[in-house]
């Protein structure tokens, strides 16, 4: 599809060759993708500060049937979200979310609603404070686009509703909300009913204004182990993202 040109999230950079490009981006109008851009360390015309990681772009493509690598011939710069660029704390966040669309979406895998969370997300980040709640909402809400949506309104074995339950408990193994009864043998994850209603929140309202949700400090921590935990469940593994912002929280606490 010769001149085609998309709307873009840069995920991930890397060097290929003395003088090209392997460029990870996820589309508005292609999904997740990949391209090669030729010459673009030494061009100082057809990428202008555009290829870097986070970047919000324009990209004009030219790709051939049955090849999954594109070749992008050109790139111009929407959003650079500096307010990311000035804070380790954003730019660990934002690290984390690229790694995870990189890990849940395969390429070929069109989702505008992805490519929205996204962007809305780093554009909260980028504006905001740079607190966690951006981070834990774009989790949850990514799941859910995934596939993996938690489910929290009743037990998943017995069925009793939430509300009922004197004690919660989340199942990794299930993904979603379990009774002391029905726990038995998974080692399930103890949660608050407010926390649970703050995730369900978080998954049903509409964008930008999920953003304007505040955790306490006691959900937040409750908010993030849960996801810590499911997310290394589903993927299989701790993100090098995740393990760097471990570093980092101890400075912002």
């Amino acid at each position: 599809m010769p001149g085609n040109v998309v709307e873009a999230l840069i995920l991930q950079i890397k060097p290929y060759s003395e003088a090209d490009l392997i460029v990870d981006f996820f589309s508005l109008q292609g999904g997740r993708m990949r391209g090669i851009a030729k010459g673009a360390k030494k061009s100082k015309k057809r990428f202008v500060h555009c290829l870097e990681t986070l970047n919000r772009v324009r990209l004009h493509l030219f790709e051939k049937q049955n090849v999954s690598l594109s070749r992008i011939d050109q790139g111009e710069l929407l959003d650079p979200f500096p307010g990311i660029r000035k804070d380790f704390k954003k730019s660990g966040q934002a690290a984390y979310f690229c790694e995870l669309v990189r890990e849940l979406f395969a390429l070929g895998d069109i989702n505008r609603e992805v490519y929205t969370l996204l962007g809305e997300s780093l554009k909260s980040l980028d504006q905001g404070s740079g607190d966690q709640n951006v981070n834990a909402i774009f989790q949850i809400r990514l799941l859910k686009l995934a596939g993996y949506a938690l489910y929290l309104k009743d037990c998943l074995v017995c069925g009793k509703k939430t509300d009922e339950m004197a004690h919660l408990y989340f199942s990794a193994t299930q993904g979603g909300v379990v009774c002391p009864a029905c726990l038995k043998g998974d080692k399930g994850l103890r949660v608050s009913l407010g926390a649970i209603k703050s995730i369900h929140q978080s998954m049903n309202m509409t964008l930008p204004q999920v953003f304007r949700i505040r955790f306490s400090q006691e959900i937040q921590s409750e908010i993030e182990m849960l996801l810590n935990v499911f997310s290394t469940r589903i993927i299989g593994k701790e993100l090098s993202s995740a393990r760097y912002l471990k570093q980092l929280q101890e400075p912002y606490m």
